[in-house]
């Protein structure tokens, strides 16, 4: 491989990955992963079709109980990843301001579109507050962070004298660039009152959150082609982590969609989410790695990296295996790494697709092993999917751990 090439392609990864922005959305979806984890369990517990079940929460008014759970998790996304890419945007932009998030939301909230009661009072639907409203959460976060950071670095602020206590002169600090960041909310609001899309919200959700959910989102070829473009640059040594981190937002909203219908009684929208590709990549491949490491190799070394590795892998933990084999700058293994996860991605879509297997519920958590996250969204179809692509990874991993092994067993008898 050319040695340039590489350089060229790494400065590019580096680049991306010290952007400070993609790190800030990545870290603001990731640091929500809790409230997600929530959500996607109540919705699950809501819509199990189990005739029993469904009686028994209705009686118990556990249904109403898991559905404000819903509501204040899944239904109300949009608003938390905002809170939170502002508080990890400005951390690492050098802004210091606790009250960064609340004046981030504040603008998320002067922008909504409310709506109206049978009695004509203003309520304020769960529309937008989901995961409608995530892509644009992430650019007010943004804006917020950078109007905050320009007027305080020019000293547009209010100092309080010495001796003040820090609450109460950081109260003071943050006063003029709130009201910037609420006459901006004014301004955007009145501006896009006037457009036929009538607020901020709709026009993102039209021009770009809409699109980009059906080109990324809701395409299997550009989620199997980034898939790839991931596992190819780690495979050469570049942290891929900027190309999951664009990701995040759009199959975690994919996610929102499906556990929101699913809690609904409603058909799934979706086939892709984070939940579907997290089953058929690192869940189902990285067991199936090293299981079929020990069962093709015969050399010390790599017999121990499997016995290490395998139950590490059943947990999502690829640091053995990837290291331990290694992967990076291996020719031989560099082929099954980048290709049986995309294989995986296209078989359980067309069987999706075809209605053989069910779709994901959304249910997304991260280091869980294989089957239990079939079970947990949903679908005993999910969990022999799960079974049937294991064995179908150990059989494509097989022959190229056997050429490993050869190579390293010649070394071990020349040693």
């Amino acid at each position: 491989m050319n040695n340039k090439f590489l350089d060229k392609l790494s400065a590019i990864s580096d680049k991306f990955s010290h952007n400070n922005v993609l790190q800030g959305i990545s870290r603001g979806v990731m640091g929500v992963l809790p409230v997600i984890i929530i959500g996607a369990f109540a919705s699950l517990f809501l819509g199990l079709p189990i005739d029993a079940w469904k009686a028994f929460i209705a009686s118990t008014s556990l249904d109403k109980c898991l559905n404000a759970v819903v509501c204040a998790t899944s239904g109300m996304l949009g608003m938390y990843v905002c809170f939170s890419t502002a508080r990890n945007y400005a951390d690492l932009k050098g802004v210091e301001a606790r009250i960064i998030g609340i004046l981030a939301c504040a603008l998320y909230f002067m922008l909504i579109p409310f709506g109206a009661a049978e009695d004509g009072s203003t309520v304020l639907p769960f529309t937008f507050l989901g995961t409608q409203g995530m892509i644009i959460g992430i650019i007010l976060a943004i804006l917020t962070v950078h109007v905050y950071k320009f007027i305080t670095d020019k000293n547009i602020v209010i100092r309080m004298p010495e001796g003040t206590p820090p609450f109460v002169s950081n109260s003071f600090t943050a006063l003029i660039p709130a009201f910037v960041i609420a006459a901006l909310g004014i301004m955007i609001r009145l501006i896009f009152s006037l457009t036929p899309f009538g607020s901020a919200f709709d026009f993102i959700y039209v021009v770009l959150q809409a699109p980009l959910t059906s080109v990324v989102g809701n395409n299997i070829w550009s989620i199997i082609l980034l898939n790839v473009i991931a596992s190819l640059i780690f495979a050469f040594g570049i942290h891929s982590g900027f190309v999951t981190g664009m990701l995040a937002p759009i199959l975690f909203g994919l996610d929102g969609m499906n556990q929101a219908a699913y809690a609904a009684g409603e058909q799934l929208p979706n086939i892709i989410g984070m939940a579907f590709s997290y089953i058929n990549t690192i869940a189902v491949f990285l067991p199936a790695m090293a299981i079929g490491t020990l069962l093709a190799c015969r050399s010390e070394r790599l017999k121990t990296v499997g016995r290490i590795g395998l139950i590490p892998a059943f947990f999502g933990i690829s640091e053995p295996l990837v290291f331990g084999l290694p992967i990076v700058y291996n020719p031989i293994l560099i082929i099954p790494y980048v290709f049986i996860p995309a294989l995986n991605l296209l078989i359980s879509y067309v069987l999706t697709n075809i209605g053989l297997v069910a779709k994901c519920t959304g249910v997304t958590v991260f280091n869980v092993p294989m089957i239990f996250t079939g079970l947990m969204n949903g679908s005993f179809t999910i969990v022999l999917l799960e079974i049937a692509l294991l064995a179908l990874d150990i059989v494509l991993w097989f022959p190229f751990a056997k050429m490993m092994d050869r190579r390293v067993l010649e070394e071990e008898k020349n040693a």
